[in-house]
């Protein structure tokens, strides 16, 4: 069993890796050469097993390349959908064991966070900060928050100065609360899904920007991270790869399921929720 290494320095850049992603609600591949990206994105809530595969060799068929000049396979390893991600772990592990080649695991928040500086960064945009809030069910969002300066141009393997943690919209927003004297580009899905964070994203106008690029995590952003995840020693043997679930638990109960229901049902005749 290999054990993580750092990329020797002549090799840092010269990588080839592909990248699988299917956390939420796309499923997505992409190709990352020294002179190339590529990458594939289908919006789906299910049917990731039947169509990565097959969306794979399509890339590999269309990129002229063969598995044989891939040195890395990066995959998003969650927090997501729970089936999403042991799909995308399961078929990094099978080209890891295949191919012979090492895997770097990829958390969905630093890839929207990723996402969310770039497409600052295209704008001509330097905000201060990368507000992530990922819809993860259950009335609930995994959040966290990120330098701008740490993704634009990261040479070391960013880490959020807030979070990553799970809690409700009203959680979130306290917490982004506390960064909110200064500009932010926000990212993930959570912002459409809940009411209470897309109000929050609305007040402040044009220093809270929502770019449609960083809503579902990619997997071009993901090859991106791996390729700095092996360069930072973050590889691991294909046997020791697994999802970021962050919670044990999946699913409400019944009781819980009821509580919810009334919660909603209680907003919508406040006329809080459309």
């Amino acid at each position: 069993m290999s054990e993580p290494c750092a990329a020797p320095p002549e090799r840092a850049n010269a990588v080839t890796v592909l990248a699988i992603d299917t956390t939420a609600g796309h499923c997505s591949v992409a190709l990352l050469s020294p002179d190339a990206a590529m990458v594939r994105v289908e919006a789906m809530i299910q049917g990731h097993s039947r169509a990565v595969l097959p969306m794979i060799d399509d890339l590999l068929g269309s990129s002229g390349l063969t598995a044989g000049v891939i040195d890395l396979i990066g995959f998003g390893s969650g927090p997501g959908s729970f089936t999403g991600l042991r799909v995308a772990c399961g078929v990094a592990q099978g080209l890891g064991f295949g191919w012979e080649r090492p895997l770097v695991a990829v958390d969905a928040m630093r890839t929207l966070a990723l996402q969310a500086a770039q497409a600052a960064g295209e704008a001509g945009a330097s905000p201060a900060w990368l507000m992530v809030a990922l819809d993860v069910r259950m009335g609930e969002v995994c959040h966290a928050v990120f330098r701008f300066a740490d993704l634009a141009g990261a040479k070391g393997w960013p880490a959020p100065v807030a979070g990553l943690v799970i809690g409700s919209p009203a959680q979130a927003t306290a917490v982004f609360d506390e960064f909110s004297g200064e500009a932010a580009w926000l990212a993930g899905d959570g912002f459409q899904s809940y009411p209470a964070l897309a109000d929050w994203a609305r007040q402040a106008g044009d220093s809270r920007q929502r770019p449609d690029t960083a809503v579902q995590p990619d997997a071009l952003a993901v090859a991106r991270l791996a390729r700095l995840g092996w360069q930072q020693g973050r590889s691991i043997d294909a046997a020791l790869a697994a999802p970021d679930y962050l919670r044990d638990k999946v699913a409400l109960d019944v009781t819980e399921q009821a509580a919810l229901r009334a919660t909603m049902k209680a907003a919508r005749d406040a006329g809080r929720l459309s």
